[in-house]
């Protein structure tokens, strides 16, 4: 069921996405201001090796009907429940250091 917005509402969630951006874009910390694929796949298989070898999940398993280990860690990635580092290389040579977190929420700003 679609929610329908205020017109006050939606301005203001206009106004923090272009703050975001905006504040995005100037200092490059977040740029490209989403996880791309590659980092999604690549956190994935980090996480499934780490169960694969014994690590506890940080979900209740007991729902799934598949207990595969890459399974599981999509699972924990969609919930959110994954604590990694990403590190990007900027076209400077420069890397830095991002908080999945920090860019699942980005994520969620843009798609609200």
């Amino acid at each position: 069921m679609e929610t329908r917005l205020s017109t006050p509402e939606l301005v203001e969630r206009i106004e923090k996405l272009v703050q975001a951006l905006r504040s995005s874009l100037q200092d490059r910390t977040l740029y490209p201001p989403r996880l791309t694929r590659f980092e999604v796949a690549r956190v994935i298989a980090a996480r499934a090796i780490q169960l694969s070898m014994g690590a506890e999940p940080l979900i209740d398993i007991s729902t799934l009907q598949i207990k595969d280990p890459v399974i599981i860690a999509i699972e924990e990635f969609k919930q959110g429940k994954l604590n990694f580092s990403i590190v990007r290389e900027l076209p400077d040579g420069k890397t830095i250091k991002l908080q999945l977190k920090n860019l699942l929420e980005f994520e969620k700003l843009i798609q609200a």
